[in-house]
């Protein structure tokens, strides 16, 4: 993703020379990797096709329209596997971090949870709000884009040309203490019960427009099922801080799950959860989960 959406755009010729370096051929035959992959399922499917009813494989295996080639078929089958995996992951994490750290939040989400239905969890209000912080403080993408026009900002103060190539990062939009104040870099979910036109206008995690996140639905579900479900059994706190980031001072950290309903002790990996590292913030290569099922 570095290679062809950050770096062909803003170097020219590079496609041509790119052979010359290793991160270029390394990046061509990820891609021709992951094409396989995803004309596999493809051929999987068509073989296989009356097995596949309702699922998301069928809406675009038949969708001829907006997909005629096998190609554009593979580019989305394959968008909607990075956006549903990796970004929405990352996004859980924190927010499980979050709640590790702040008890008194993750108490009030939790009495939120336990006055609903376990099928109507979803719906909490809280819950809305805490997933809304968790992804104002820890953003998992930019908004890139490539100006198609001449733009004129406010009073004719500056020129962007066309052809520009514009990076949003939400990381400091979000961050902004002129719109989220106080404490713009805490975690309070209660910001959000009667936030200001301002905060909903800087608030896009998913971007807006044509080009905005075509797998959010499926985000939002994943996200509020799963942290829905893990608050509602596990009490979550952090086990052992780690190490600050270099400008954002986040305190990244272990995390223990102990279970409320008195079950067999074991322990359970919940897997690994990989940080991201960028220009503001230099966090640990890793955090791990653990659920610990058990009475304390």
């Amino acid at each position: 993703l570095i290679e062809f959406v950050r770096k062909d755009p803003a170097i020219p010729f590079r496609g041509l020379l790119g052979w010359f370096l290793p991160e270029r051929r390394r990046a061509v035959a990820a891609a021709k990797s992951l094409k396989a992959f995803a004309m596999k399922i493809m051929r999987e499917y068509r073989a296989n096709h009356h097995a596949n009813n309702g699922n998301i494989i069928q809406l675009i295996m038949e969708s001829d329209e907006a997909f005629p080639t096998d190609d554009e078929k593979a580019a989305q089958i394959l968008g909607l596997l990075f956006g549903g995996r990796d970004t929405t992951a990352h996004s859980i994490s924190f927010i499980l971090i979050e709640l590790a750290k702040n008890p008194i939040e993750q108490t009030k989400l939790r009495k939120s949870l336990s006055k609903l239905s376990p099928e109507n969890r979803t719906m909490s209000p809280h819950l809305l709000r805490v997933i809304k912080e968790g992804m104002r403080l820890h953003p998992v993408g930019n908004s890139l884009r490539k100006t198609g026009r001449d733009i004129h900002t406010k009073n004719d103060e500056y020129l962007i040309p066309s052809g520009s190539i514009c990076v949003c990062s939400f990381l400091l939009l979000f961050r902004n203490p002129d719109v989220f104040s106080p404490d713009p870099n805490s975690f309070v979910p209660s910001r959000w019960e009667d936030p200001t036109r301002e905060m909903t206008d800087s608030f896009h995690p998913f971007t807006l427009g044509k080009k905005n996140c075509l797998g959010q639905s499926l985000a939002r579900a994943e996200m509020f099922g799963i942290v829905a479900r893990i608050c509602s059994e596990f009490e979550l706190s952090v086990e052992e801080d780690g190490y600050g980031g270099s400008l954002l001072d986040f305190e990244a950290g272990w995390m223990a799950f102990e279970s409320s309903k008195g079950l067999q002790r074991g322990t359970i990996s919940f897997g690994w959860v990989n940080v991201i590292k960028t220009q503001a913030r230099v966090l640990p290569p890793d955090l791990t989960l653990q659920i610990h099922r058990g009475s304390r």
